[in-house]
């Protein structure tokens, strides 16, 4: 029993939020993959987000029927066959419209445009259900191994965070094997997941413009920082000399650079010693000396930051006086040392995104030992005054 202790699930927790930057970027191509999927198919994400909800009561009811029968075959193979043989329940359209996060009204219209389409079907007595249509099999197995395909790639990358190197067709094998167990668990997911979005947004499809917008810039920094050696967040941390730098020629105009803090123990610290001792204000000469503009950021409520530090921090932000500038206050962001770090001295931490968003409201900062509202009104007046 000594070897599965790493398996609880606090511990599987906070192994996925240590890696939380690292998971990011396969999820986004799972995600984006399989919401393209759903809107090609259904022609747009509200409605394919309803046949969602009838496809998970689906494998619902047939999962259910291994209570009865501990032998009961749900694999891909035999699921045709299955859903032919399942009676699926009434459905409530006040009862969808919770499950999905649509209007009422909106989840009506919805569902009418799938019947017309033939996506949900109506039986004489009013009962809506979903099932795949037979002259599309083909298509839908295709579909839908193309898929287990993307959640097999992504649970592979999950599963190098614990030491286990099961192969990619493995993890497909498994999936086809108990298909219906795992397609309800995963359509729930992604139910959830969905309506989450759509709360907020109130328009899926931005969600899936965000998530096609986050794998292009993954993409481009991956190969900017392939080509030549070029991460522009870490910009004021890697650059040596003038040879090494020549990014005007590859096109780009801008460079947003991590400052951070003015002291450099407050940034060694923060860092872990990851970042040797730089000279930011030769880093930025030399991009102008470029003709290329900078962004500066700097973060001021650091564990260890004080009136003095902080202060040091606004001096070399007007010193600099680069063409742009953020000011923000500290957030321990998951996946980061600091939330590491925050989580392992128990300091308090947000409870919703809303909190870790600089510019919300309800914007809930690292506690520090100095007060640093004070302090933001001297670089609100800094800012107005130039």
């Amino acid at each position: 029993m000594e070897s599965f202790k790493n398996f609880e699930k606090k511990n599987i927790e906070k192994i996925l939020l240590d890696n939380f930057l690292d998971l990011m970027p396969p999820f986004y191509e799972m995600e984006s993959s399989f919401l393209s999927g759903i809107y090609e198919r259904y022609g747009d994400l509200e409605g394919g987000n309803i046949v969602i909800f009838f496809a998970k009561d689906l494998h619902l009811e047939i999962l259910r029927k291994r209570e009865l029968d501990l032998n009961f075959n749900l694999s891909l193979d035999e699921f045709w066959n299955n859903h032919k043989n399942i009676i699926q329940k009434k459905k409530k359209i006040i009862t969808i419209a919770k499950s999905t996060g649509l209007p009422r009204e909106t989840t009506r219209r919805k569902i009418l445009s799938l019947i017309k389409a033939k996506h949900i079907k109506k039986t004489e007595k009013n009962t809506l259900f979903w099932e795949p249509d037979s002259k599309t099999k083909d298509s839908y197995i295709k579909t839908i191994e193309e898929e287990i395909n993307s959640l097999s790639k992504f649970i592979f990358q999950q599963l190098k965070f614990f030491s286990l190197n099961i192969p990619i067709s493995k993890i497909e094998k498994e999936i086809k094997n108990n298909y219906s167990f795992y397609w309800y668990h995963y359509l729930n997911t992604q139910l959830q997941y969905i309506k989450l979005w759509q709360v907020r947004f109130k328009d899926l499809e931005m969600l899936l413009i965000g998530l096609q917008t986050l794998i292009q810039s993954i993409r481009d920094l991956k190969n900017l920082s392939r080509l030549q050696n070029l991460d522009s967040f870490l910009l004021s941390k890697t650059i040596k000399s003038t040879a090494s730098f020549d990014a005007k020629n590859a096109g780009i105009n801008w460079l947003c650079l991590g400052i951070e803090a003015g002291n450099q123990e407050v940034r060694l610290d923060i860092s872990k010693g990851k970042f040797k001792e730089v000279n930011i204000r030769h880093v930025v000469k030399l991009i102008g000396s470029s003709n290329i503009n900078i962004l500066g950021n700097y973060i001021f409520g650091f564990p260890n930051d004080t009136a003095e530090t902080m202060q040091q921090t606004l001096d070399l932000a007007l010193d600099l006086n680069t063409e742009h500038a953020n000011f923000y206050p500290c957030q321990a962001l998951p996946g980061s040392e600091l939330y590491r770090t925050a989580r392992e001295n128990g300091w308090s931490l947000p409870d919703s995104f809303e909190e870790y968003a600089f510019l919300s409201y309800e914007c809930k900062p690292l506690p520090t030992h100095y007060e640093i509202k004070p302090f933001a009104m001297k670089i609100y007046l800094c800012m107005v005054n130039d």
